[in-house]
C-alpha cells in the first residue's frame, strides 16, 4: 500500500511539472529539419545566432545613463550541407537576386534571410560539402524549436545525386591565358600540372537600409561581389610577374558515378603562387585565381 501511494506522488509530481519537462527537451540532430526557400538541404551542421549593437551612454560627469542601441539586431546563419543539386539561383552569391529568401530550421520559419557567401573544398576521396552564410533579420521565435514530425521524416525523398570528389574536376587546360611582360607584350604563362584539390568562394556585401522608426531593412543590396578559387598541384607555369596572370577555370562537380550536377566558372587573375615541401612529402605549388564581379548599370 505504501509503495502504491509513492507510486501515486511520484506521477502526480511529474505531471505538475509536464510542461518544464517538454521546454527542457534536447533536440535530436536527426528530428531536426532545414529547408531553405522550401526545398529539403541535406545539413550536416546549421548555427543560428542574434547580435546586438548596444553601446554605453556616459554623461560628462563619468555616470552611466543607459545602453542605448546604436544599430538593428542582425541575426547571422550558417549551415552546411551535401550538393545533391545544382545550386539554385538564390544561392548564386555574384548573380542578380538580391531579395530576401525563407529558411525553414527546427520547424520555424525566418523569412528575411540574405545569402553572403558559399563555397566547397574538392579533395581526394571526399564527398563534396558547401558552406553558405547569411544575415537575417526580423524575429525568430526560438523557444518553438521542435523536432519534425516522424511522418515527415519517414517520407523525406532520399537524393539521387550527392556531389563528390572522385569524378569532379577543375578544368586546367590552357587555365593561364597569357601573361603580360614589362615590355606589355602576351607571352606564354605556362602550363598547369596534375591538380591535387582546389576549392572555390564566392561572397559580397550585404548592406541593409532602413526607415525611420523600423528595425526590419526596406532594402538589404548586394555589392562588392567576389569569386576565388584556391587551387594546389605539382606545377603552375612560370613564376607570376608584377602583372600576376590572367586566368580563367570552370570547376566541373559530379556525383560518384559521373553525373554532371553543377559548373562553377572564374576569369580573372592570378596574384601569387607558393611552393611548399615537407618531410615525406612531394613538392606543391598552391596558387589563388580572384576575380571581381561587375554589373553593367541602366541609367534611367
Amino acid at each position: 500500500m505504501m509503495v502504491q501511494r509513492l507510486i501515486l506522488i511520484v506521477q502526480l509530481c511529474l505531471a505538475s511539472y509536464t510542461p518544464w519537462l517538454s521546454m527542457s527537451k534536447f533536440l535530436n540532430y536527426r528530428g531536426v529539419d532545414f529547408k531553405i526557400q522550401n526545398e529539403n538541404f541535406y545539413a550536416t551542421q546549421v548555427s543560428l545566432s542574434a547580435q546586438a549593437s548596444v553601446e554605453a551612454v556616459v554623461l560628462n560627469d563619468g555616470s552611466l545613463l543607459n545602453y542605448a542601441p546604436t544599430d538593428a539586431v542582425v541575426g547571422s546563419l550558417s549551415c552546411e550541407f551535401y550538393l545533391t543539386q545544382s545550386i539554385p539561383s538564390y544561392l548564386n552569391i555574384t548573380g542578380t537576386h538580391d531579395s530576401a529568401i525563407t529558411v525553414k530550421f527546427a520547424e520555424v520559419e525566418l523569412t528575411g534571410v540574405y545569402p553572403k557567401s558559399i563555397s566547397f573544398n574538392v579533395e581526394p576521396f571526399q564527398p563534396i560539402l558547401v558552406s553558405a552564410e547569411f544575415d537575417w533579420y526580423g524575429d525568430v521565435k526560438v523557444d518553438e524549436f521542435k523536432e519534425q514530425p516522424v511522418v515527415s521524416a519517414r517520407n523525406k525523398q532520399v537524393p539521387n545525386y550527392v556531389a563528390h570528389a572522385y569524378k569532379s574536376y577543375l578544368d586546367s587546360q590552357d587555365i593561364f591565358n597569357a601573361s603580360l611582360g614589362n615590355d606589355g607584350t602576351q607571352g606564354d604563362s605556362g602550363e598547369v600540372g596534375e591538380m591535387v584539390s582546389f576549392s572555390y568562394n564566392s561572397s559580397c556585401d550585404r548592406p541593409a537600409f532602413f526607415k525611420v522608426n523600423e528595425v526590419v531593412p526596406f532594402r538589404v543590396a548586394k555589392l562588392n561581389k567576389t569569386c576565388d578559387v584556391d587551387l594546389s598541384a605539382n606545377q603552375l607555369g612560370k613564376l607570376v610577374n608584377i602583372n600576376g596572370k590572367n586566368a580563367t577555370a570552370s570547376i566541373y562537380l559530379k556525383d560518384f558515378y559521373g553525373t554532371l550536377i553543377d559548373i562553377f566558372n572564374i576569369s580573372g587573375v592570378l596574384t601569387n603562387q607558393n611552393y611548399n615541401i615537407s618531410e615525406g612529402q612531394y613538392l606543391l605549388a598552391q596558387a589563388n585565381i580572384s576575380q571581381t564581379v561587375t554589373e553593367r548599370k541602366v541609367l534611367i
